[in-house]
């Protein structure tokens, strides 16, 4: 048997006309359309007299896949009523039982003294006829349910049927369902303007009573609210309104999803020398959606970027001992490690990168890039960063608590005594010590004993080299190898195990390589012949030693504007001076944000602090004069005396 339900697309023919549903207005009715663009608003019960009188048919081709398609529902109980109808059925319940209709044929005489007997009982002033304890036996004796009971009277003028009701309707649809959110006591004014123009000119006995407030109000209320934000608010915001947490995503063991995801610390850290605040950084955290393990994290004062999840995420496959040795007051063990089959990332234009890509690609790991406004598809992640702003950050000193409300007067400023490496050292050990050996409510077990548990009955890969991960995180490019190597950002990179590729080849041949964010000092050629990676140093090694790329970026944009394109090696490494004493000035610059830019453009981030390596001391270093270089010498023969030359009017 076919089913039909009140869907969109929904066709029903009438005669040579077809009308199709195309939405469900907020005051209830369905809104049709015809072949001609009329359009058409009905009731539910409107359409069904249509529907049960054939005069419209249902299109069968209109039905589709959901023709068959049908749900169960439990029926609704006694005590779903009100008190007062339950009060109703349980009364009409003592008469039968009274009168025993099973065994006692219907006879008015007989039943009528048996209903006086009960009334007398009930102190019942309005004792029902026999017809009626008769109507009622014949809806009780096939269920013997007490809801069968239940009086179905039902007002016989209902709001729709007011004469007023089809200008209310004209109304909210041109003064209240809007993105101006009016009130609704603009509704009730516009709806008392409409009816006394329409009241000019009627006779008395046609005219149209205006209803009270509380009457519009009251309609206002019956609408179907979802439609009603969706017209007020936006499709976006209702749909984060009314969304449904309906199952979850399905896991079967560790690794087999990781969600990765940004956030902006609650938390102001500070400058380990100057003592001055620098910001709130960026955390990159990925986690383990079956354990709940907290993977790895990346804190950083940059942008979310492909290069912040490509370095969370070596961070999280690579094994944690050497990241706890850094620490020694973490006594826990951190077990979490190991490639991952899916990732779950945002779906920002920041991470739709050929380096992330490219990355997964070379490590089997697939990506699901998440729909845009959807958190509840990394919901793991996003949960877990409410876990730590409650259970960490936000017990810091200089925390900037979640938002204005929650700060208040608190001198968040005043108050931060945080650095990166306390910051890197505090998220390590609230991991470890704390968040990894709770108990988690969405598993019911803690998550470092989820993760050994499953991670005992599954085999957990690791990259065979651990110096590819720094190649697979690194950017592609291809370009051309001539004799004096390769040019990238302006930079020449070269060595002897670069030009035997050349040399291999006769010819200048583009290939492909690797380059970093966090340092032009080198780049990685891929060596067709060995199939392998080589390291190839910066030509210019002083200049290029512990220079990120923003910052080369900076001088030789710099060194551009003041010496031209074709600017010497001096003439780089004095802009790279001139740099310095900028950004050198700009971490103690009485704003914060010029001190928060001058630490992200030093990479001033948590793989520092791991690598023990402080990115701020080069600037703080005082600036050195350019030494002067003497000329150099002539080759021989080049230093002979040069023959004089005299002029005609010298002689004269």
């Amino acid at each position: 048997m076919q089913r039909i339900s009140y869907r969109v697309g929904l066709v029903f023919v009438e005669g040579e006309r077809r009308w199709q549903i195309r939405r469900r207005l907020a005051t209830g009715k369905i809104q049709l359309e015809s072949d001609n663009g009329e359009l058409q608003n009905l009731f539910d019960s409107e359409l069904l007299a249509r529907w049960s009188s054939q005069t419209w048919i249902v299109d069968q081709a209109s039905l589709g896949a959901l023709a068959n398609a049908s749900y169960l529902a439990t029926p609704r109980d006694l005590g779903t009523y009100p008190q007062n109808q339950q009060g109703e059925a349980r009364r009409r319940k003592r008469y039968l039982e009274a009168i025993d209709p099973e065994n006692t044929p219907y006879n008015p005489g007989r039943w009528r003294t048996a209903i006086n007997q009960v009334a007398e009982q009930l102190g019942d002033r309005y004792p029902p006829c026999p017809s009626t304890v008769q109507s009622w036996w014949r809806r009780y004796r096939h269920s013997k349910s007490l809801v069968c009971l239940i009086p179905h009277n039902k007002p016989a003028h209902g709001c729709r049927a007011k004469r007023a009701y089809p200008l209310f309707e004209e109304v909210i649809a041109t003064v209240y369902l809007t993105k101006q959110r009016l009130p609704k006591q603009v509704v009730v004014d516009e709806l008392r303007r409409n009816i006394v123009a329409v009241n000019v000119g009627r006779v008395r006995e046609e005219q149209i009573k205006c209803p009270c407030r509380a009457t519009i109000y009251r309609w206002l209320e019956g609408l179907q609210q979802d439609l009603v934000d969706a017209s007020r608010e936006g499709a976006e915001a209702t749909r984060m309104k009314y969304r449904a947490a309906i199952g979850s995503v399905k896991v079967s063991r560790v690794l087999e999803r990781l969600e990765i995801d940004h956030t902006p610390l609650d938390v102001i850290v500070i400058d380990s020398l100057t003592k001055l605040p620098l910001g709130r950084p960026w955390l990159t955290m990925v986690i383990d959606r079956y354990s709940r393990m907290v993977m790895g994290f990346y804190i950083s004062f940059n942008a979310p970027s492909g290069h912040g999840v490509l370095q969370c995420l070596r961070r999280a496959i690579l094994p944690k001992d050497e990241w706890l040795a850094r620490f020694p007051d973490i006594r826990g063990p951190w077990p979490a490690y190991g490639i991952p089959e899916l990732l779950a990332v945002d779906n920002g234009t920041d991470l739709h990168s050929d380096a992330l890509e490219s990355a997964c690609l070379e490590m089997g790991i697939q990506i699901l890039f998440c729909g845009s406004k959807t958190p509840q598809h990394k919901g793991a992640i996003e949960r877990f960063f409410r876990t730590m702003n409650m259970g960490l950050i936000h017990r810091l000193p200089g925390t900037v608590f979640s938002n204005v409300d929650q700060r208040g007067d608190y001198p968040a400023e005043d108050s931060a005594v945080i650095d990166m490496e306390g910051l890197v050292h505090l998220v390590t050990k609230w991991v470890v010590d704390v968040y990894n050996v709770t108990p988690h409510r969405g598993i019911n077990a803690r998550p470092l004993d989820m993760w050994s548990e499953s991670a005992a009955r599954r085999i957990i890969e690791l990259p065979a080299y651990p110096q590819q991960l720094e190649i697979i995180a690194g950017i592609p490019a291809k370009r051309t190898l001539f004799h004096y190597g390769i040019e990238l950002d302006g930079l020449q990179y070269n060595s002897e195990l670069l030009q035997a590729i050349r040399r291999r080849a006769g010819a200048n041949i583009p290939v492909a390589l690797k380059y970093y964010e966090d340092t032009v000092a080198h780049i990685h050629v891929f060596e067709p012949e060995a199939q392998e990676y080589i390291q190839v140093p910066a030509k210019l090694a002083e200049y290029a030693e512990h220079l990120p790329r923003d910052i080369h970026r900076l001088v030789r944009e710099n060194a551009r504007k003041r010496f031209g394109d074709s600017c010497s090696n001096t003439q780089l490494l004095q802009a790279r001076a001139e740099i310095e004493a900028l950004i050198q000035d700009a971490l103690k610059a009485k704003k914060m944000g010029h001190r928060k830019a001058g630490a992200a453009h030093l990479m001033h981030d948590s793989e520092a602090v791991l690598v023990n390596k402080d990115p701020l001391a080069d600037a703080r270093k005082p600036l050195k004069a350019a030494k002067a270089r003497p000329p150099e010498a002539l080759p021989p023969g080049l230093d002979d005396d040069l023959p004089g030359f005299q002029s005609p009017l010298e002689d004269e």
